[in-house]
């Protein structure tokens, strides 16, 4: 029986996600990956090909027969919208379906709950499309980053500290951004733009205005029974220890987000500036940083047994000093011959909105083989 044209573009969606996640394969790679007989796999790639969804990169070596062609995702032939929405900006990026930025800006907008903030907000998104000349039709669809839980299921802002929400739906979002739309949780979207076919499991810590965190398994975000998995900043780590922003004391928060390190009006590169200078009153409060950060990573090794990638506003700055806190570390894990598990952060700038643009990919990534996208990327090879 001839498959149906649902199952055939399930068939197709799935060779254009592993190449998206693998780089390149052969046909015989792609119909070992997925399970998928050679003439299946065969009539499924040519049909991308033809329609310029897959293009050939070269051959693999000899091995002494034909040698096998090599394929690869065509990066540039839909796009992302991300867009992360902070306190006192949002930030919009434009990325091909690999997450290669193409183009990014950002506006200050302090964020209100209030008719005008949302006019301003898709004014925002209008101008940025117009200015850069996108054309809206390549546009696959558009992840919102934001900071607090968020239930995308439902369509939800569960809670959000830092705005002050709660309970409040996405439809006011949704209704200023004219493409499909998905939500997450700004660790999450982060989390997901660190994602690679070698490391497809790891807990993404983000040391950002806020401690935040997210786990992916088997390249699959873990979202948790309420969309909380991964709140690490709320563990305690200190008891009776400094009151947090959401009212306990001694949570992580407070002692691993950038304003520990911080005085006044200082900012996050000028205190390293110091540490570079060998400041000792700077050194003092960065020593103890990285101890309580070190604890903290070795209860999340102790729980999850993964490896550990360090991101948000401090890991883009940590990897000069991993020897350190890996040593600091060793002391609070006994169970491990050496601390090899922690990393920093590979994505320096722009991982939530990347995040968040790749996570939309992924979620409506069918439409790239809608008929109408076909046939623009038909008329454009």
């Amino acid at each position: 029986m001839a498959p149906s044209n649902a199952g055939k573009k399930q068939t197709q969606l799935r060779i254009l996600q592993l190449l998206r996640a693998e780089g390149t394969l052969t046909r015989q790679d792609i119909a070992q990956k997925l399970s998928l007989s050679m003439p299946t796999t065969l009539q499924n790639t040519n049909e991308l090909l033809e329609c310029g969804l897959l293009e050939e990169c070269g051959v693999m070596e000899s091995t002494g027969g034909r040698r096998a062609k090599k394929l690869a995702l065509n990066e540039n032939a839909g796009l992302g919208l991300g867009i992360d929405i902070e306190l006192h900006h949002i930030e919009l990026v434009i990325t091909n379906l690999c997450g290669k930025v193409m183009v990014r800006d950002a506006f200050p907008l302090t964020f209100r709950d209030e008719s005008e903030w949302y006019q301003q907000f898709q004014q925002r998104i209008v101008d940025f499309l117009c200015v850069h000349e996108i054309d809206e039709e390549n546009i696959i669809g558009a992840g919102l980053c934001f900071p607090g839980i968020v239930d995308d299921a439902s369509g939800m802002i569960v809670r959000s500290h830092i705005f002050h929400l709660e309970h409040v739906s996405l439809d006011r979002f949704k209704k200023c951004i004219p493409f499909p739309m998905i939500a997450a949780n700004d660790a999450n979207c982060a989390c997901y733009a660190e994602l690679t076919a070698a490391r497809p499991t790891y807990l993404y810590l983000s040391l950002n205005e806020s401690v935040g965190g997210a786990l992916m398994l088997d390249g699959k975000l873990h979202y948790g029974d309420s969309w909380q998995a991964g709140e690490v900043g709320h563990m305690l780590l200190i008891p009776d220890g400094k009151q947090c922003y959401c009212g306990k004391h001694g949570c992580a928060d407070p002692y691993l987000s950038p304003k520990a390190l911080l005085k006044e009006g200082q900012s996050l590169g000028e205190f390293f500036a110091l540490i570079e200078a060998g400041n000792a009153e700077a050194n003092v409060v960065w020593d103890a940083y990285l101890e309580h950060l070190a604890i903290l990573l070795t209860n999340l090794r102790m729980l999850c047994n993964v490896d550990i990638m360090i991101g948000g506003a401090v890991g883009t700055k940590i990897k000069p000093y991993m020897q350190t806190l890996n040593a600091k570390a060793a002391k609070y894990d006994l169970f491990a011959r050496d601390v090899d598990y922690i990393y920093p952060c590979k994505r320096k700038t722009h991982a939530f909105a990347v995040g968040a643009a790749m996570l939309a990919m992924e979620r409506y990534g069918s439409r790239l083989l809608e008929d109408e996208m076909l046939t623009k990327l038909r008329n454009k090879s």
